[in-house]
């Protein structure tokens, strides 16, 4: 294998040798692709590169979402993820960009909240702060195979819901500033089989509001129990972030998180969210002879 590849523990890769700022053939593209659907996430360093080349790499995993949400951004397909503005002056805590760092904090996926949530996110360090702003991630796949058969048997069939509203407000925020945002609650089914690998995993977030068809209070503890299996210390990669670090990671296989910081540190980050081409298939349970 011309790459090297190191474990970064419970979840993904480092990748070592793979420029992505020049031209990347499609041999090397494909491994690379392949590469997050088997692993959930990579890691790149010292891959700093032009917004221009960040899009066009999204691209070739698929149709960027456009995410811009009237900033003044290069592209409208790369959302600046900011605190600060251009003189380096902090956003007042009710800007709606500094809403949005706050419900990153919770175990979420891209886009869950949409009828066809995203695929791939490429997720690029610009600056970074002193101390804090760290990203976690964890295995949705993995969780579920370590549930036992019984317990798999009776999530098949049952849909979560994805209100993103209800998440802004159970934060003590209102989302209805953010552009492309203001869409209705809706249901995904919450055992989830891959489109590309097969594997079967659990589509859990804590922006879920409950579970169709559940009394609300039973609902929500079954998804805070999901969610707390999903990331359980020991199934947690958390990345510290360098200057010109790329990762890229599969919305369908795992979950991420923020972690706060003090705002008074710069910390500039650059994103590129692909659309997924499906919804969300639902597993179902197999069949026994």
């Amino acid at each position: 294998m011309r790459f090297e590849t190191e474990s970064l523990g419970p979840i993904g890769v480092e990748i070592r040798g793979l420029d992505l700022r020049g031209d990347v053939s499609e041999a090397d593209f494909a491994w690379l692709r392949r590469t997050v659907t088997d692993e959930g996430l990579v890691l790149l360093r010292d891959q700093p590169m032009e917004a221009a080349r960040h899009v066009a790499l999204g691209e070739r995993f698929g149709p960027p979402e456009k995410l811009d949400i009237k900033r003044e951004g290069p592209d409208p397909s790369l959302a600046v993820i900011h605190n600060v503005d251009r003189e380096g002056s902090a956003f007042a805590d009710d800007d709606p960009l500094m809403e949005m760092l706050t419900i990153n904090e919770g175990w979420h996926s891209d886009s869950a909240f949409r009828e066809i949530p995203a695929s791939f996110t490429l997720f690029a360090a610009v600056v970074v702060p002193d101390e804090g702003g760290d990203t976690l991630y964890a295995c949705l796949q993995r969780a579920w195979d370590a549930l036992d058969p019984e317990e798999q048997v009776k999530l098949y069939g049952l849909n979560g819901i994805h209100d993103y509203s209800a998440a802004f407000r159970q934060r003590g925020k209102e989302m209805a500033r953010l552009v492309g945002f203001e869409l209705p609650a809706l249901t995904h089914p919450l055992v989830r089989r891959h489109p590309e690998t097969g594997r079967v995993g659990l589509f859990v977030s804590e922006h879920m509001n409950g579970i169709e068809g559940m009394a609300k209070e039973e609902g929500k503890a079954l998804v805070e129990k999901l969610v707390a299996l999903v990331t359980s210390e020991d199934r947690v990669y958390r990345h510290r972030w360098q200057v010109g670090d790329l990762l890229i990671w599969d919305n369908r296989s795992t979950l991420h998180r923020a972690q706060g910081f003090d705002e008074r540190y710069a910390r500039v980050m650059h994103h590129v969210r692909v659309s997924g081409s499906e919804p969300p298939i639902a597993a179902t349970a197999p069949r026994t002879v």
